[in-house]
This record gives C-alpha cells, sequence and structure tokens, in this order.
C-alpha cells in the first residue's frame, strides 16, 4: 500500500503573494485533494530581515480567499530552530559538517559529495548533477538560523512530506538537498518542477506584464474561481477540450503527468475571458452579492436601480472592476463626451438634424411609451428618426456616443442603456425623463453640435 500523500506549499513573507506562487500552491492542493492526501502550509520565515508580518497575512488571506484551505497545522520555521540545531549537530559529529568563523561567530557547512548523482523528476523525468561542481553548502548562519536548504530538507522529512511540487527554478536545488537526505539517512520525497510563468514577451513575469501580486487582482474584481481556472491550465492540460472548470472539476481531473514541460505563457486577455465564463454562471443572487461585496459602502449599492444595471451587465463584464468603468454615466449626474466620437460621429449634419428632432420629441406631452421599443431593439423612428442599437448606419454611432466614458470607452449599447434607464427610472405620465437625460443633458448634447 502507497503511503498516503502529504504535500506542501511554502512561501516566504518577504513579498506579496504573486501569480506564480498562487499556481504552486493549486497544484500542491490539486494533487492532494485527488490523491486524497493532505496539503500543507509553511512558513518559511528564516530571513529575518526580509520576513514581515504583512506579508504572511496577506499570504493567509490570499490562500483563504482562494479556497485553497490547508490542513493540520500552519507552522512557521522561526519557531522550529531546535529541529535544526539538533540536525546540524548530528552533521558536524558525524564529520559531514564543519564550522567556520564569520565575524567571531561560527557557522556550519555540510560537506558537499564530489560525485554525479540523478533523480527522477516526475515532470522532466531523469536529471544528472554533477556533484564536483558544487561548493560546500551554508547549512546553519552564524546568527544560529538554518538557511533554506537545510531547514528544507529538515521540515520535509518531519512533516512526511511524500511529493515536493515547486517551480522550475528549484531543480538546481534538488542535488543539494539530495545530498543531504544521504547524509541524514533520510529517505528523500518524489520531486515535480513545473514549468515557469513567463510573460507574452517570454520573459519572467514581472510587473510590467500587469499585475503580479494575487490581491491585486481580488482588487480588480476578478472572481477566485476565474484565476484558480486560468492559473490551472498555465502550464497543465486535461485530457479534453475543456476549458471552463469548477475547482471539484480540477481536482477530478488533475494528474502530474498532465503538466507540460515548457514554461506557460501568462495572457491577461485569456484570463478576463476565463473570469467573464465564470461570471455568467453565478446565479443573478450570487453574482449580486459578489459584486455588492467588491463594491463594500459604494454609494451605488444603495441606489434603487444598482441591482437592475448590474443584471444587465452581467454578460457584459470580465471583471467588477469593468462594471464601474462601463456603468458610470448611469450614476453620475453630468454626463460626460468623448472627444474623439464627438469628432467623428456629431459633427455630421445628418446628426445635427436629428438631435433638433430629438429635442423637440422631448418636448411632447404625455406618455413616451415609444421609448420602451428601445428594449427590444425595435425602431423608435416614428418619434425621433433615430434607428435603434440593433440597427446598422450612422445614427447608431452617433447614439452611442452620448454613451461614453470619461476614458472613452464604450459603455453600453443602446438598447441595454434605455432599458436600464427605462424599466429602472420609468418613464412617468407626464413625460418626464431621469435624471441623465432631462433637458439640461439633451442642452448639453445640443452644445456639442451647436444645435
Amino acid at each position: 500500500m502507497n503511503p498516503k500523500v502529504r504535500v506542501r506549499f511554502a512561501p516566504s513573507p518577504t513579498g506579496f503573494l504573486h501569480i506564480g506562487g498562487v499556481r504552486t500552491a493549486l497544484f500542491n492542493y490539486l494533487f492532494a485533494r485527488k490523491e486524497k492526501g493532505v496539503f500543507l502550509l509553511r512558513i518559511e520565515d528564516t530571513d529575518r530581515e526580509r520576513s514581515k508580518q504583512e506579508f504572511e497575512n496577506e499570504i493567509l488571506n490570499s490562500l483563504k480567499w482562494l479556497g485553497l484551505k490547508w490542513d493540520e497545522t500552519l507552522l512557521r520555521q522561526s519557531e522550529r530552530l531546535s529541529l535544526y540545531q539538533v540536525a546540524s549537530e548530528r552533521l558536524i559529529r558525524e564529520g559531514l559538517a564543519y564550522r567556520v568563523e564569520e565575524g567571531g561567530k561560527s557557522a556550519v557547512k555540510f560537506k558537499i559529495k564530489k560525485q554525479k548523482i540523478t533523480f527522477h523528476d516526475l515532470v522532466h523525468g531523469p536529471i544528472e548533477f554533477d556533484g564536483t561542481l558544487l561548493d560546500d553548502l551554508v547549512i546553519q548562519k552564524s546568527d544560529g538560523f538554518p538557511t533554506y536548504h537545510f531547514a528544507c530538507v529538515v521540515d520535509d522529512h518531519e512533516m512526511g512530506i511524500t511529493h515536493v511540487i515547486r517551480g522550475d527554478d528549484h531543480i538546481s536545488n534538488t542535488p543539494r538537498q539530495l545530498f543531504l537526505y544521504e547524509a541524514l539517512h533520510w529517505k528523500p520525497p518524489q520531486f515535480a518542477h513545473l514549468p515557469l510563468v513567463f510573460g507574452q514577451d517570454r520573459t519572467p513575469l514581472s510587473k510590467r506584464h500587469g499585475a503580479v501580486s494575487l490581491m491585486a487582482y481580488q482588487k480588480e474584481g476578478y472572481l477566485p474561481e476565474g484565476i484558480l481556472n486560468y492559473l490551472a491550465l498555465l502550464g497543465w492540460s486535461s485530457s479534453g477540450e475543456q476549458e471552463i472548470f469548477t475547482l471539484e472539476d480540477l481536482i477530478s481531473h488533475f494528474a502530474l503527468d498532465g503538466i507540460n514541460k515548457t514554461n506557460a505563457c501568462f495572457d491577461c486577455e485569456k484570463l478576463k475571458w476565463t473570469n467573464a465564463e465564470h461570471l455568467r454562471r453565478l446565479s443573478d443572487q450570487d453574482y449580486l452579492a459578489r459584486i455588492q461585496s467588491f463594491l463594500g459602502d459604494s454609494d451605488l449599492t444603495k441606489q434603487e436601480k444598482f441591482s437592475n444595471i448590474a443584471l444587465l451587465y452581467k454578460t457584459r463584464i470580465r471583471t467588477f472592476q469593468e462594471f464601474l468603468e462601463q456603468t458610470a454615466f448611469f450614476f453620475e449626474d453630468q454626463i460626460k463626451f468623448d472627444p474623439k466620437a464627438i469628432q467623428k460621429h456629431l459633427k455630421a449634419e445628418v446628426t445635427r438634424r436629428r438631435l433638433e428632432e430629438f429635442r423637440k420629441a422631448l418636448e411632447i406631452e404625455g406618455d413616451l411609451i415609444a421609448y420602451t421599443t428601445l428594449a427590444s431593439g425595435t425602431s423608435i423612428t416614428g418619434v425621433t428618426g433615430v434607428t435603434s442599437a440593433h440597427s446598422s448606419g450612422a445614427s447608431v454611432h452617433q447614439w452611442e456616443t452620448l454613451d461614453t466614458s470619461p476614458g472613452g470607452a464604450l459603455n453600453a449599447r443602446l438598447g441595454v442603456t434605455y432599458a436600464v434607464l427605462n424599466n429602472v427610472c420609468i418613464f412617468t405620465g407626464t413625460g418626464s425623463l431621469p435624471k441623465q437625460y432631462d433637458g439640461t443633458t439633451v442642452s448639453a448634447i445640443n452644445n456639442q453640435v451647436g444645435v
């Protein structure tokens, strides 16, 4: 019977949790859950100068937000110094390590065997290193704290880790750690090294490629489901063509032999597409709850029309931040115009004529029921001579120009825009218009084109 799978995610609290680290945590989590094993969390905080509590808190909060729950007790290396001390003294006694002086204090170095060593990587296959090219390894610093390699080996042994799943950048660390396992007479775990995550320019992922910290994506309004789905497919593939996975789907499909050997390319547009697919799959109730949570104490959520507007945009946005960008005009008293769109579409003579007709139409007393036809995409030419958003032609662009954000991005097709205004704000029997499209607004529009 095979021993129970035990894996760990071991971040250092020297910075915020980045996308590559999230993918490493995810692959460990998926493997553990698929194999009915244990997923452990270890904080590697032996770098006393760079380790910060704020970074540890951010790592823990990130994993909780993603839903990657660890098993057993969280471990911190700074609380396990006695274990490293015992192992260090053992190696010294057996002549496998020795003390060296550093600034009046002694550090400990491990004697690297001058021989070749081979291990079987579960992703890359057999890998060989020549120990003659490696220097002796510092395993305990003069302040008594262990170095990364030594603490990693001692902890993985003490925690009963069966599989170490980590990035390709750790492949070169593996021979040093295997020499330590051999010296301590401990059975090493199996290793699986993941391809690195690069930007689209094939350089290591960095801030110039966009957000790197996971919490930055949370602040932009991504769903944890969308991020996990996208990152799972970043260097791993299932046997079929399925692209959208729940966390449960990923667990059932995941296998180490599906991990690619080549570096993965991070594509922000693909991430947004994946996130949009998960947004659309939310129930309306869950969708509204999440967007309200994203907006927090914003006054937008307190407005009566908020839910209607939010639901109309459920299939149009890719992140909750895009909802804010695309719907700002619904909640603003002053209409903002896109200068480029005005120059392109509103300066035409036909625009002047139709805006004049529209201005006159707004002066009509009584029911403006003709506007309800916009919601279904039919024509309102009988009132204003302007076609709806589902029609083609210049007039569509002319009216869409009115529906632009300060940044100039198109906010909504007319069928959506006026459906919201009609259904939420209600055109009354006196012919009153929503605040955004009252007489003052019409005058502002007219002024843009000289009507």
